[in-house]
């Protein structure tokens, strides 16, 4: 994983452990000082490579972290 891949995995995964969800992807870029496009090419990247699922319903998605 490239080092903004880790970071957003990181830190949205300590948030999930700790308070049972996930920042928006707007909180993470601004947590981590980076642009709303990273972080949605993150999570893309982490959905294809089967860290984390994705589950779209309507006006919301869901996202799990794989063990």
């Amino acid at each position: 994983m490239d080092a903004v891949t880790t970071k957003v995995y990181h830190y949205m995964k300590s948030l999930s452990d700790k308070h049972g969800f996930l920042p928006t992807v707007r909180q993470t870029a601004e947590e981590l000082h980076v642009h709303v496009e990273e972080v949605e090419a993150a999570i893309s990247r982490l959905h294809e490579s089967g860290k984390i699922v994705i589950t779209d319903i309507p006006a919301k998605s869901i996202i799990e972290f794989v063990e």
